[in-house]
């Protein structure tokens, strides 16, 4: 038994999507250790992106309804065929015209996931706390070390500020 789903791209209903594609990735930042072997040793998400290429009967109606939503910049939810995406925003909206279908618009919208964070001020511990939250750190008595001179600079030393 067929299912029919209604498309609708932050609430504007479109006739036929022709094709759609789902990028989710995560971001593994390599570092070079020792002799140049590199390591991963955390990941992130990043946002997700989709992208819809579809065809809609009222040309005029659909294209200033996606780009009124494109344009409000809210976050909306998109049902595709492989799942739901929230906090999905148009990053994109390209219309096309050509002779086979000059009747309809189609047109292909890109959408990208907006991750949302929250934030939260707190106040500082007092003076003598530093600006990150982390008090300072006691350290005690630290000793001077004397540190050698590179071997050209004690021969330039010895010979009365000359290199020979």
């Amino acid at each position: 038994m067929p299912c029919v789903i209604l498309r609708d791209i932050g609430g504007v209903v479109v006739d036929v999507v022709l094709k759609e594609s789902i990028e989710a990735a995560m971001e593994v930042p390599e570092h070079p250790v020792e002799s140049g072997a590199k390591i991963a040793d955390h990941a992130w998400r990043t946002p997700t992106s989709a992208s819809l290429e579809c065809v809609s009967l009222d040309v005029m109606g659909t294209y200033e309804a996606l780009f009124a939503v494109m344009k409000e910049a809210e976050p909306f939810s998109v049902v595709t065929g492989f799942t739901v995406l929230d906090n999905m925003l148009i990053e994109k909206l390209a219309p096309e015209r050509e002779p086979t279908t000059g009747q309809v618009l189609k047109f292909t919208c890109s959408l990208k996931e907006v991750i949302r964070v929250s934030s939260q001020r707190t106040r500082s511990n007092g003076p003598g706390s530093d600006q990150r939250g982390q008090g300072k750190t006691q350290r005690g008595q630290v000793q001077a070390m004397e540190v050698p001179l590179p071997p050209q600079r004690q021969i330039q030393l010895a010979t009365g500020g000359t290199l020979v």
